[in-house]
């Protein structure tokens, strides 16, 4: 079977776990606020899916949290990749499934070059 080298590019999802202090008016504010700040470029009104909250917890002064919190962060990846398909539109979905080995690959991958070997 012939050999294809794939370059590149997606989003890979990482675990990112921490603590952020915040201002707000209650737990839930306080969550929020933390969300914004882990995840800049979401809505800031709504939860978002990957943020968890572990714990919140008053502080002194008054309508001060800290929130313990769990979440994925997405990463720009890049690379390239050698498969053995029988095509260059095999060689793209074996290499796609090679770097996320999830059982339903995101559409965020995109191959730039396929070269057969």
């Amino acid at each position: 079977m012939p050999k294809y080298r794939v370059r590149y590019e997606t989003r890979i999802m990482q675990a990112k776990e921490g603590t952020e202090v915040v201002t707000a008016t209650g737990k839930g504010q306080a969550m929020l606020a933390a969300q914004a700040i882990v995840h800049p470029d979401q809505r800031r009104d709504e939860p978002y899916f990957h943020f968890e909250p572990l714990t919140i917890r008053v502080l002194e002064p008054a309508g001060t949290y800290e929130v313990a919190y769990r979440t994925k962060v997405e990463t720009p990846l890049s690379g390239e990749v050698v498969v053995e398909a029988t095509d260059a539109d095999k060689a793209v979905s074996k290499a796609r499934f090679a770097v996320h080995q999830e059982l339903i690959p995101p559409k965020c991958f995109k191959a730039l070059e396929v070269v057969a070997l």
